[in-house]
């Protein structure tokens, strides 16, 4: 374990090894663990102080959770990265662990981080230079601040801790040594110190609260047919959310195929917003609905495959992506993941439909991407009308084979598409063992969370289907374990007057975005069903605890009567904000909505809940049992 551990108070370096000691009336202790240490500082007259305790070792390379991958490489954006400096500080908010840095070793990976933080004075940065790991108290976060998509900020030097005579501010640092790779050292870590919690009650009125908003989101459309509003109550950035899609970001055709599995005793509960629905959209049933997204959304498609499913509300343009982007020529184009995900939910359509239209759509898409697949195996990420792959970087192709994986029982002739996603699979399987994790969503130019959620989806698909063997596994476990680094191991530190923070609202369980992206979302639902599919394949635990902890996350911050709507009226309730605000950053760089704060109302965070937890019911129904 590391030895060189130093500690300079107000600009004056201490011999740690010979606490306690006193400084300009700051008494400090160290109570020595086998994974670490306590440091109490206590006051004996009221004094201001600095704090920096430093862990001097050779930095071979630096790995931070949710935060910093390899020196965040990939893109333009304004997020932390090596290309604008080597080092760099952060507030402890934004780990998922407080603090948590870790440092390559000889044999492995040292992780150094912080308990649970519960007062604001006790807060630190963590980072690292050329000398070693560092934790400053105050927190400052250098050389810049990342406080928006479109922000990094110079920082001034924090004022001092005020302690009052006799107070005490305590903290304890974990020193912990984990052999292997990154992510399969941080797995072993967060196996290590994970606590198994029981599954929370109140299922069925989750999904009333889900299945309610996502019947108030439906609009009717053209020619008799309906769709989700991406959506509303979004203040002064409304006019950003004014358009609809059949895939991410909305996922009205997935709503649509979680409206035909809703059991009946969840039907019953939700009359008064299903009949405002149907009066609103023509339809007779929650089936008709259903059945009018779908047909709305076959029109995005055309006879070759190419598939575009976004569509403007205000002047009716279709495109591949009309939502917040630097990249405007995204509407010409046709995205891979987009493509993906429809087309599974397509499918899941005609499952319940019989109507040949849902299944031929998939076809000509698949053939489409089949002709054009690329030599590695790939199916790319943006392509053009004419097959021409735009931009193949990333594991949006994931989505189409995934998607094949699905379609193809329905096929007559299976060979070329078999051929096709076995190609696939062996190129993402090797993607995620080189641990090449990036650029997933549609807009990222950075390492984000759900590049593991792709390709995990896939690798479990591909064993549970028969295409599978060790490499994939090992890959899908690869996956999954990078996925874990941007879950929320403990409750992180929210300012008690703050609106989340007199909610009593906890970030633990919940996940983060991507490295250019610092907000936690509800993405947990669908993870957690990964996640347990994944413990069916291999029987490790650690991968049924996170999936509890995520679906227990998953139940917070829903708008009813008792919580005032969360600021919104009736109509809202249901709704959960996509963005959770629980350090210094907000995807509009509103300095006034940080740390504590939550909102943005978009329709897909009550798609995946609700879609992805009737999934969980039907295939592991032993987990709601007492």
């Amino acid at each position: 374990m590391m030895t060189d551990i130093r500690a300079e108070v107000n600009g004056t370096e201490l011999d740690i090894t010979g606490f306690p000691a006193v400084i300009d009336g700051l008494i400090l202790e160290k109570k020595e663990h086998e994974d670490g240490f306590t440091l109490s500082l206590q006051a004996s007259r009221d004094l201001s102080f600095s704090l920096n305790i430093s862990f001097h070792d050779a930095i071979q390379r630096i790995f931070v959770p949710a935060v910093w991958y390899d020196g965040n490489p990939d893109g333009t954006g304004l997020f932390p990265a090596l290309k604008r400096s080597p080092y760099w500080t952060f507030e402890e908010t934004r780990m998922p662990l407080p603090g948590i840095i870790g440092a390559e070793t000889g044999e492995g990976w040292r992780f150094i981080y912080l308990d649970e933080c519960g007062s604001g004075k006790a807060l630190f940065s963590s980072g690292w230079d050329a000398a070693g790991i560092s934790f400053s108290m105050p927190p400052r976060e250098t050389p810049w601040s990342y406080r928006g998509k479109k922000k990094l900020i110079k920082t001034d030097k924090p004022e001092p801790v005020m302690l009052k005579k006799g107070e005490k501010i305590e903290r304890r640092f974990f020193i912990r040594e984990e052999r292997g790779k990154i992510f399969e050292a941080y797995r072993g870590l967060i196996g290590s110190i994970s606590q198994e919690e029981r599954l929370r009650e109140g299922w069925d009125e989750y999904k009333v609260l889900k299945l309610e908003r996502l019947l108030n989101m439906v609009i009717p459309m053209e020619d008799g047919t309906a769709a989700l509003i991406m959506g509303e109550g979004n203040g002064a950035v409304e006019d950003v959310y004014k358009f609809t899609a059949g895939s991410f970001l909305v996922k009205s055709i997935e709503a649509a195929a979680a409206f035909m599995r809703t059991p009946e005793p969840v039907l019953s509960r939700v009359r008064p917003a299903l009949h405002d629905a149907l009066e609103r959209t023509g339809a007779s049933s929650i089936e008709d609905i259903a059945g009018r997204i779908g047909t709305f959304f076959l029109k995005c498609g055309s006879d070759e495959g190419f598939y575009q499913d976004s569509v403007d509300l205000i002047s009716g343009e279709r495109g591949g992506y009309l939502g917040i982007s630097d990249h405007p020529e995204f509407k010409y184009l046709m995205n891979a993941r987009c493509t993906g995900e429809a087309m599974k939910a397509f499918i899941d359509l005609y499952d319940e439909t019989g109507y040949r239209p849902f299944i031929e759509l998939p076809e000509r898409a698949a053939s489409f991407y089949i002709k054009h697949q690329l030599s590695t195996g790939s199916f790319g990420r943006w392509w053009d009308r004419d097959g021409q792959a735009i931009d193949s970087k990333g594991t949006n192709g994931a989505y189409i084979a995934a998607m094949l994986l699905r379609l193809i029982p329905y096929l007559d002739n299976k060979d070329e598409a078999v051929s096709a996603l076995r190609k696939a699979i062996e190129y993402y399987t090797e993607l995620a063992l080189a641990d090449e994790f990036h650029g997933d969503t549609l807009d990222a130019d950075s390492t984000d969370k759900e590049a593991g959620v792709a390709i995990l989806s896939l690798l479990l698909s591909a064993a549970e289907k028969g295409y599978g063997n060790e490499r994939v596994m090992q890959g899908a476990e690869e996956a999954a374990s990078f996925i874990l680094t941007w879950i929320w191991q403990v409750p992180s530190y929210l300012p008690p007057d703050s609106p989340l923070g007199k909610m009593g609202f906890s970030t633990r369980g919940m996940s983060s975005v991507s490295a250019a992206h610092h907000h936690l979302d509800f993405y947990g639902m669908l993870i957690a069903h990964l996640y347990l599919r994944l413990w069916r394949l291999t029987g490790e635990e650690i991968w049924k605890t996170q999936a509890v902890m995520l679906m227990n996350a998953c139940q917070g911050l829903i708008g009813t009567e008792e919580n005032g709507y969360l600021g919104r009226d009736r109509k809202a309730e249901g709704w959960q904000p996509e963005q959770i605000n629980h350090t210094s950053w907000d995807y509009f760089s509103d300095e006034s909505r940080m740390n504590g704060y939550a909102g943005i109302d978009i329709a897909w965070v009550n798609v995946l809940g609700y879609s992805s937890l009737l999934s969980i019911e039907e295939d592991f129904p032993e987990i709601f049992l007492k």
